[in-house]
């Protein structure tokens, strides 16, 4: 049984970048892996229902997002 919360976002969703203090405090420069702290980004890919990617990178959790808007 997988124990991880199920990925609430679907592709075409537009997301805001809100890590946690944990990511923060673990990843010095996080702008050098495509996005910064704030920026919304749409989702252009989910891969294994939890890493969320863009048009410029990706392949952070989606726990490290808040939803702006639902794409229709």
């Amino acid at each position: 049984m997988n124990k991880n919360p199920v990925c609430p976002y679907k592709i075409g969703d537009l997301v805001r970048f809100c890590p946690s203090d944990r990511v923060r405090g673990h990843y010095q420069g996080i702008d050098r892996f495509g996005i910064k702290i704030g920026d919304d980004a749409e989702i252009k890919s989910i891969k294994d229902g939890i890493y969320l990617y863009f048009d410029h990178g990706g392949g952070w959790p989606w726990t490290e997002f808040k939803l702006v808007t639902k794409e229709n």
